[in-house]
Order: structure tokens, then C-alpha cells, then sequence
């Protein structure tokens, strides 16, 4: 037997153990997972993932790519068309920088090398999760959500600039499609958007409940106590490392704990924005599955997004005190129409206003 299989039957009559020994608990975990993807995950990401199907099925993809070709061929070393999953990753959030660049390769519009590039730095969390779900609702200031989303950025840009200069294997033959393509009726690319948004988001459903009642099952278990305990050496009390590994393994619930613990807020912060831009071996689950028929190298993938997370934690920790400035001048997070917080949002805004510009031009064009 390999010894993959050997540890996942491990973990398989683990989670059975746990499931006959603390019923109630594992219920409860469960059903919290089903409540947090039906009111969080849902609502928030169908929207996205239906509107970037239709607007790869009509095209809009290429007409994109041509315009940012000159900043992604700077940036990444890629053709224009990288530009599209890199927006909408970081627009719509997890999974979706992953889903649209396992599109446009079955498209066959990427190479399995270029793919493999992409998905080092488009797979990141979105504004909705940062802002209202980490800032405002779990550390009570939207402020602290825009530093952590201006800090996944930073360190998504990095880490995409620094993959252009990895040793790359020798390219694969990618056939140049013409972007004329055959005008399929909008009730049929619709449907089909639609479908194929479903399918994603029940996907996600299905890792986010399982991992939430596995993570469920290493609380009930004591799991994550000890493990805090084995690290007791690190100059972090026992609350933050226990949040930590358990953000390892589904990184919200890990930003919750992390903003309970009693470190300096620095710290807390710098750590959420680790383990957001890792996205916890959930987010990797959800992740694998959506590119099982990509080529892609998953230990590559996983180097990629641990660049990542580091980036955007040394950007957290360097630009906390500017943000925290911010902070003490703001009013309570219940009253949004204050100077600083307009001034964040709107600039948020402005390269959203810009992008939905740019789908405006590549819809006119593809007529």
C-alpha cells in the first residue's frame, strides 16, 4: 500500500472515531460549515463565477489579454491573457483565480508552463472575505481588511515577478486559437455558465464542510491544544498557536482564533495575512480538485503560494503602523461615511470601475 493511501485511511477512521465519539460536537461543526457556505461563500462567489464563464465563452478573455498584454508581459513574463485570471482571483476570491486558469487551458489558450506560472500568484482571497468577514468582523475595523487585501496584492505581484526568473522546463507546443470563434446563443452560454457556477461552488461546499469537520474533530480531540504545547518554546501564548495550526488547515477559522489571542496586534495580523494568502490545505483541496485536468506540479504550486503568504506577511508587519494610524482617526465600523474610509473604498473601486470598463469594450467588440 502507498503510503499516501496508508495516512489517508488514518485520517479517514480518525474522522469516524470522532464523528461515534463526540456526536453533537461534530454535528455542530458541521452545520456551522453549511451555514458560513450558504450566507458567506455562496451569495458572494455564484455572482463571480457565473459572469467570468459568459465572459470566457464570448471571448472577452482575449480582448483583455490584448489590452494588459504590455503590463503582464513586464510584470509576469506572460502573454496579456494571464491578466484575466490575476483580476479575477483577487476580485472574486478563492477558487476563482484557479477555475479561470484551468478555463482558458482547457481553451487550450495556456500552456501547461504558463498555467503552472499563473497559478502561482492569480489563487488569492477576495475583497468581500478580507474587508467584511476578517476586518469588520473579526477585528471590529475595516481598515485592518484593506491592509490585509493591499498586502495579498503586494505579495501576489511579487511572487508572480520573481516565477518569470525560475528555471522553466522546456515549453510544450500550444496551438495559437483565432479569437474568432462561432457565435453560440446567449440562453445556451447562460445555461451553461450557470451549470458550470453551481457545479464550482457545490465543490467548494463539499471541502468546506468536510474540512470544517475534520478541524472540528482535532479541537474535540485536543489535537491542536498539543500541538500548542509541543511548540511551547516559541515566544507566542498558547491561544495564537492554536489559531495558527488551526488556519493551516482552514485559514478562517484560524483568522478567528488569531483575533482573540492576546498578542500584540501587529503580530495577529501579520499572521492572518500568512495564512489567508497560504489559504489552508482547505483552500489546497478545493484547489487541486478544480485543476485535476491541468498538468500542473502540485509541489510547485504549493512552493508558489508559501512565497506568497510570506510576502504578504512582511508587507503586513512593515505597513501596520501606517494603516493603524488610519485606524485611531476612524469612527466605529457601523458608520461607513467618514472621509478615510471613503478614501479606502473608492480607491479600491477605481481599478473595479476600470476593469468592468474593459469588459464593457471587449463585449462591444466581440459583436
Amino acid at each position: 500500500m502507498k503510503k499516501s493511501s496508508v495516512v489517508c485511511s488514518v485520517l479517514v477512521f480518525f474522522l469516524l472515531y470522532s464523528l461515534i465519539r463526540y456526536p453533537a460536537e461534530m454535528l455542530a461543526a458541521s452545520a456551522e460549515s453549511i451555514q458560513i457556505w450558504l450566507t458567506k461563500v455562496f451569495p458572494s462567489l455564484f455572482p463571480f463565477a457565473a459572469a467570468c464563464s459568459i465572459l470566457l465563452q464570448i471571448g472577452a478573455a482575449e480582448q483583455i489579454g490584448h489590452i494588459f498584454r504590455p503590463m503582464v508581459k513586464l510584470l509576469f513574463g506572460l502573454e496579456g491573457i494571464a491578466a484575466f485570471p490575476f483580476f479575477s482571483g483577487i476580485l472574486s476570491g478563492y477558487p476563482m483565480g484557479a477555475k479561470i486558469t484551468a478555463q482558458l487551458y482547457e481553451k487550450r489558450l495556456l500552456s501547461p508552463q504558463e498555467a503552472q506560472h499563473i497559478l502561482a500568484f492569480s489563487n488569492n482571497p477576495g475583497p468581500l472575505f478580507l474587508v467584511g468577514t476578517i476586518g469588520v468582523g473579526f477585528f471590529d475595523m475595516p481598515f485592518f481588511g484593506y491592509l490585509l487585501l493591499l498586502c495579498t496584492f503586494l505579495g501576489a505581484v511579487i511572487t508572480g515577478t520573481l516565477w518569470r526568473f525560475r528555471k522553466k522546463e522546456k515549453p510544450s507546443h500550444r496551438p495559437i486559437l483565432s479569437s474568432a470563434s462561432t457565435e453560440v446563443p446567449l440562453t445556451e452560454v447562460l445555461s451553461s455558465s450557470i451549470a458550470d457556477a453551481v457545479h464550482t461552488i457545490l465543490l467548494i461546499g463539499g471541502y468546506l464542510i468536510l474540512f470544517g469537520a475534520f478541524s472540528g474533530a482535532l479541537k474535540q480531540t485536543s489535537v491542536f491544544s498539543l500541538l500548542s504545547d509541543i511548540l511551547f518554546f516559541l515566544p507566542f501564548s498558547a491561544d495564537a498557536l492554536q489559531g495558527f495550526c488551526s488556519g493551516l488547515l482552514e485559514m478562517t477559522n484560524g483568522a478567528y482564533l488569531l483575533s482573540l489571542a492576546p498578542e500584540d496586534l501587529r503580530l495577529r495580523l501579520s499572521a492572518v495575512a500568512f495564512l489567508v494568502s497560504f489559504g489552508g490545505f482547505s483552500i489546497l483541496g478545493q484547489t487541486f480538485s478544480i485543476l485535476s485536468a491541468v498538468p500542473i506540479h502540485k509541489k510547485d504550486y504549493f512552493k508558489g503560494k508559501l512565497c506568497n503568504a510570506l510576502f504578504s506577511s512582511l508587507f503586513c508587519y512593515t505597513l501596520f503602523p501606517i494603516f493603524e494610524q488610519k485606524a485611531q482617526k476612524a469612527v466605529p465600523v457601523s458608520f461607513i461615511f467618514t472621509e478615510t474610509a471613503f478614501t479606502l473604498s473608492f480607491l479600491w473601486l477605481l481599478p473595479s470601475l476600470f476593469l468592468i470598463g474593459v469588459l464593457s469594450y471587449a463585449l462591444l467588440r466581440s459583436k
